[in-house]
């Protein structure tokens, strides 16, 4: 039987989120945005390790948080990129080959059950994969000039999510390859060495917190839902 893991990464400086401080640490609907996905992640039975990635502006609240809400995981400091950040996370792990990692990021709160195991089920069978949504506007390709260059068959786009799920030798190999390198997700890392990644419908409430606007239209959602 597979062993499943968790990895939620926050260790991130939020440059573009232009707020008072770190977008994670931001209160959402009076909770701190960090503490959905760890709320989340440690309702899952079947997770076997929790390791939380964080930098040094956040540690020490997240650190309070787990302590008085007897969550057990682990935290450890990320790097200088996301690659980095995953790669620290994958040395405190001891897998067999075809365990689990789950990873995602505490900037889409409102991740729920339902999809972490869908994806972890579908990363067992197919070895990588990720939460997505259809593109439902018109896409466009453009230049430096900020020009329309081409007009892509938006059923052939997809708008990437996380959780993302990926046996652990093959995600393992991928950042031992990439090293060094700033992709913005797991699943390009993989796919460089070959590997196929299975879609997962995911949801349009795991919406991802770039600027304070995604502050508030998650909110709307939850309040919406009385949540």
């Amino acid at each position: 039987m597979e062993k499943l893991v968790g990895v939620i990464l926050m260790a991130g400086l939020s440059t573009r989120f232009g707020g008072p401080k770190n977008k994670q640490l931001c209160l959402l609907n009076g909770k701190p945005v960090f503490s959905y996905s760890i709320d989340t992640f440690a309702k899952q039975n079947n997770i076997e390790k929790l390791i939380i990635v964080v930098n040094q502006e956040n540690k020490a609240e997240v650190e309070q948080y787990v302590n008085e809400n007897n969550i057990h995981a682990t935290l450890i400091l990320g790097g200088l990129t996301r690659q980095e950040s995953v790669e620290n996370a994958l040395k405190e792990l001891s897998l067999m080959p075809n365990d689990i990692v789950i990873i995602h990021d505490a900037a889409r709160p409102l991740v729920d059950l339902f999809i972490i195991n869908q994806v972890a089920k579908a990363a067992i069978e197919y070895g990588a994969a990720t939460s997505y949504l259809e593109a439902t506007d018109t896409i466009a390709i453009k230049n430096e000039l900020d020009e329309v260059v081409e007009f892509p068959n938006r059923k052939v786009i997809a708008q990437i999510q996380t959780p993302q799920a990926f046996k652990y030798c093959i995600l393992k190999e991928a950042h031992d390859f990439a090293k060094g390198s700033e992709a913005t997700d797991d699943c390009s890392l993989v796919m460089k060495l070959g590997n196929k990644v299975k879609l997962v419908k995911g949801d349009k409430k795991f919406h991802k917190i770039t600027t304070i606007e995604d502050i508030k239209y998650l909110e709307g959602l939850l309040n919406n839902a009385r949540i």
